[in-house]
């Protein structure tokens, strides 16, 4: 194999790894209905995540007891 045909055959092999690469997709979580659970900053409250419906914008704040009772408060817009 001659200098040009290796170079052409790298360029090939480089193109064809960036076009497999680019068809991948990404890793992510099943996507399991519209909402999304975001954490809150505040240290003093008790450790929970506000439930985030995308498709209406209802939000609902979710925490557990010490007894292990999963607790949600009323829908809010």
């Amino acid at each position: 194999m001659t200098s040009p045909q290796a170079i052409l055959a790298g360029a090939v092999l480089i193109a064809a790894s960036i076009l497999f690469v680019n068809t991948i997709r990404p890793a992510e979580a099943q996507h399991m209905g519209p909402f999304q659970l975001m954490h809150h900053s505040n240290t003093t409250a008790n450790a929970g995540v506000f439930r985030l419906d995308v498709s209406t914008g209802e939000v609902t704040y979710c925490f557990v007891t010490a007894d292990s009772a999963l607790v949600c408060s009323k829908t809010v817009r």
